[in-house]
């Protein structure tokens, strides 16, 4: 688990789902409806109705055009009375340049994660970026932050459980809508990336699009359950509320649990490791952690030069950094379900390479930046198209990094965790929710899995990924870039400040469509012109 995520969670007093579950009423209304939007055939019954897009603002920069646009959410025709009336009304930022550089003009949607209200964050460390690759964006605001923010919801903490199905039904809605504006007015390729949970909308919204799309689900995984209710965030939920409400009235337990059974269908549950797999705490703690057995083809190891070396995964795993020979005998479903957690030999010898001056000011830039909430890098607009620049970017490489990371390994597990544990009932209930309404394998498949590429964190201690089916065996063909020794925050603030993985892996994944589709080579950007630190994600052995 990552001490970088402890510390930066353990700093910010935030409270989920302080209201409780929701009206009763809410709930078995998005039960009952849940299909029209996680099933494509139930979702075109009505796709092809028109919500009119009103263009709000157009400002031109030197070389960037910023349009900003609303209407009104297709999901309160869905379901009327969910959302208020500040938050039924959906907005957006478009980020073009002036100029495509090739004959296509692709465009990538972002969707906001926690704490991400406004547009400038994602403008200003990803789409200007991206205008550079050839590349334009379409920034989402997503219900229930700024200008949709109920008037009683303390900033991004959500008042109810149900208020994220609303969100997540809300951009499924929304997306398709703004996909098929984006497709009338002469723009793709296109493809769906998010941060955290901007990743979970961005992977839901792709379920209903009924055209091959790039998606880049960037720290986010197959479900939201794991989140709330085994990650850090688990010690942000009032349980007191929820165990209160769940207890005092019977329609929960009664009427409500048994309509969302199975909450997974059977052949997408991961439950084989439950007693074989470390636990993610208990790998951290150990110099040698044990590895996941690789499995046979190419695995990607970072070179000193401008393109990856690719190894075979015999090599990978006879080098000094990985000993085969101290995992144990495992089943090939408890290989596919484990989560990676080899060591990254950066981390020991970073630290011996550095004087200890640089050291220890890393480490107190670290813990600083991990103590700053996320709002406090809002920028304006007088930012609109600037971009930090690779040449000030490439002296904050990874072994610097792994130097301040080091610095706090030794932070106590226990950081922020809550004295004493929720209900064992309200939590499965709470699981048994979660995955009903988010875990990926009760919405449609992709039209074309191969045109997913995730980004996860080796230690991601928001996200933990034990028992959970990988993306890759839910979409075959899809590919997932591990970042090594990276959490949840510090790969989030890696990325903002001087790596390009998110970038990357948005602009591979939008030449692989046109390859694809077009059967031409990519266009946009140049491939692998820094390399990452991302190693592929092992795929699942075939007998």
């Amino acid at each position: 688990m990552s001490a970088f995520d402890k510390i930066y969670r353990s700093a910010l007093p935030m409270k989920f789902f302080t209201k409780g579950w929701g009206k009763p009423s809410t709930l078995l209304k998005l039960i009952e409806n849940f299909n029209s939007v996680s099933k494509l055939k139930k979702f075109e019954q009505f796709a092809n109705d028109d919500f009119p897009i009103v263009v709000d603002t157009r400002t031109e920069h030197r070389s960037t055009v910023l349009i900003e646009g609303s209407f009104v959410s297709p999901f309160e025709r869905t379901l009327p009375n969910v959302m208020d009336a500040e938050n039924s009304i959906a907005r957006f930022q478009l980020v073009l340049p002036k100029d495509w550089t090739t004959k296509y003009k692709p465009i990538c949607i972002h969707f906001a994660g926690t704490g991400d209200h406004t547009y400038s964050r994602r403008r200003f460390f990803l789409a200007n970026r991206l205008l550079s690759d050839g590349i334009g964006s379409l920034i989402v605001m997503n219900p229930f932050y700024w200008k949709r923010k109920p008037k009683d919801q303390k900033g991004s903490s959500l008042n109810y459980v149900s208020d994220l199905f609303v969100m997540g039904g809300a951009l499924i809605t929304e997306c398709h809508t703004l996909l098929k504006w984006c497709e009338m007015n002469g723009y793709g390729p296109l493809a769906l990336h998010g941060i955290s949970m901007g990743g979970y909308m961005a992977s839901l919204c792709a379920t209903v699009w009924p055209k091959p799309i790039s998606l880049i689900p960037c720290l986010s995984w197959t479900t939201a359950s794991v989140v709330f209710v085994e990650g850090i965030l688990a010690n942000a939920v009032d349980w007191s509320t929820l165990t209160k409400q769940y207890f005092s009235d019977s329609v929960y337990c009664d009427q409500i649990r048994p309509l969302i059974q199975p909450s997974v269908p059977d052949r997408y549950k991961c439950t084989s490791i439950e007693a074989s797999a470390p636990s993610v705490a208990s790998s951290t703690n150990s110099r040698n952690p044990v590895p996941p057995s690789i499995p046979e083809g190419q695995i990607r190891v970072p070179g000193p030069s401008t393109h990856d070396v690719h190894l075979p995964a015999s090599e990978v795993a006879s080098s000094p950094s990985s000993d085969v020979s101290a995992t144990p005998s495992l089943t090939n479903d408890e290989r596919s379900c484990q989560l990676s957690t080899s060591s990254s030999p950066m981390l020991e010898t970073a630290s011996a390479s550095q004087p200890p001056s640089t050291q220890s000011d890393l480490a107190k830039t670290l813990f600083f930046l991990s103590l700053t909430p996320l709002k406090q890098f809002q920028l304006s607009d007088a930012w609109s198209s600037w971009n930090l620049p690779d040449t000030l970017r490439r002296p904050f490489d990874a072994s610097l990094w792994h130097t301040g990371v080091s610095m706090l390994r030794s932070w106590p597990d226990n950081l922020g965790i809550v004295s004493s544990p929720p209900d064992p009932e309200v939590s499965q209930f709470m699981r048994e929710l979660l995955d009903y309404f988010t875990h990926l394998g009760n919405f449609s498949p992709l039209v074309e899995p191969r045109l997913v590429l995730a980004v996860a964190a080796e230690h991601d201690a928001y996200i933990p990924r034990r028992g959970v089916i990988p993306l890759n065996e839910l979409y075959p063909g899809a590919e997932i870039r591990l970042l090594p020794q990276s959490g949840h925050v510090g790969a989030y603030l890696r990325n903002a400040i001087w790596t390009r993985d998110f970038r990357q892996a948005i602009t591979d994944c939008l030449n692989r469509q046109v390859e694809l589709c077009h059967n031409e080579p990519g266009p946009f950007g140049t491939t692998q012109t820094k390399p990452t630190a991302a190693r592929l994600w092992p795929t699942k052995r075939k007998h």
